[in-house]
């Protein structure tokens, strides 16, 4: 490794250092202020706060990761060419890429860190953290699980298995109910190709109901449609999704073979899928276009931090901006899956690309 290797290194990483130190202040500092509340009102004790934290926090650097990759490499690159050492670097006949190399290396290893993370450290502490909040911070029982690809719900007289539930529809999928008399006998078996929820009430689709005497006799009736009064209305089986989010890349893969074999629409978590292996390229991706954009702009008067953390917010909120609005039309079927995935890294990923081609002629 050569001097000025290291002495690009160096300085990239502690900026990045610094960077995400930022990142980590503010996210305490806004959540906070937005959950000391209700901390109060539950009369939560305050380390049961903090523990919170501690969990919030991977997922949250997960997300914040590629944008401290982007504000270092726009305030190191913007910062020597401001002092003019990258002049004297292609004097020496340095070229921009060999300046460069170093910072897509340490994004390679960024992005494999952040897809390992993504597969042990974030899923688990994003269940650990709701699990935190709401039973140790608000108090809540625990009623909604999710256990071997499906929802399990224990409600006052009844178990509920739900194969699928879709939020967007306001619908569940493959329904369940085992009710129970005061012994924990069962008495009755609701068995439901969907059930909807509309108007604050359950209408259910192709029903099969079979009611068990105390004698042992069971009678079934069959009905294609009907109204069936529940003590849980949607809110309650919600919290037992289990989200992208709380899985791994290879318990979503799982989940989308179970859901796509059982017939269901599986488009929403397919993108999610594909969205587990994108998203830990954005920070490829950041350093190829904010390389340019630093070496650019850094040669002006005015350079340096400032302008490196304003390009930042801006690149930042335009990336952010594209991604969420090809992975809504992901989920909403407008876009096959893997082109809502990749679409922002690909036209981004072009765009830095040929930036830096520019400024290499």
């Amino acid at each position: 490794m050569t001097v000025l290797t290291r002495y690009i290194i160096r300085e990239y990483l502690k900026i990045l250092a610094l960077g995400a130190a930022t990142f980590v202040l503010i996210f305490f500092v806004v959540e906070l202020f937005e959950r000391i509340n209700v901390v109060i009102v539950h009369k939560a004790p305050l380390y049961v706060l903090l523990e919170y934290f501690i969990y919030a926090l991977p997922p949250f650097f997960s997300q914040t990761l590629p944008f401290a990759v982007l504000l270092s490499t726009l305030i190191t690159l913007g910062i020597r060419a401001r002092n003019n050492e990258i002049v004297a670097m292609q004097a020496h006949g340095i070229g921009t890429y060999r300046i460069i190399s170093p910072l897509f290396v340490l994004a390679i290893m960024a992005t494999a860190f952040l897809f390992v993370c993504n597969e042990t450290v974030v899923p688990y502490a994003v269940r650990k953290a709701d699990y935190i909040w709401t039973v140790k911070v608000k108090k809540e029982k625990k009623r909604a699980f999710f256990r071997l690809n499906k929802i399990w719900y224990h409600g006052d007289e009844a178990i509920y298995n739900i194969r699928l539930l879709e939020p967007k529809d306001n619908a569940l999928r493959g329904v369940t109910i085992y009710q129970f008399d005061k012994d924990f006998n069962v008495r009755r078996r609701m068995d439901a190709r969907e059930a909807r929820w509309k108007r604050d009430r359950w209408f259910f689709s192709q029903v099969v109901i079979r009611d068990f005497s105390p004698g042992g006799e069971v009678s079934t009736t069959v009905h294609e449609k009907r109204e069936i009064v529940l003590a849980e209305s949607l809110e309650d089986f919600k919290k037992g999704v289990k989200h992208p989010e709380e899985m791994s890349y290879r318990e979503l893969k799982e989940y989308v073979a179970k859901i796509k074999g059982e017939g269901y629409n599986y488009s929403r978590y397919l993108v999610d899928l594909h969205v587990k292996v994108a998203f830990p390229f954005v920070n490829l991706i950041m350093v190829l276009i904010g390389s340019p954009l630093a070496l650019l702009t850094g040669r002006r008067r005015g350079g340096g931090i400032a302008q490196g953390v304003g390009l930042s917010l801006v690149v930042g909120f335009i990336y952010w901006v594209a991604f969420s609005l090809t992975l809504s039309m992901g989920h909403a079927g407008i876009l096959p899956p893997l082109i809502a995935a990749w679409t922002p890294n690909v036209f981004f990923g072009l765009v830095g690309g040929a930036m830096l081609e520019s400024i290499h002629q």
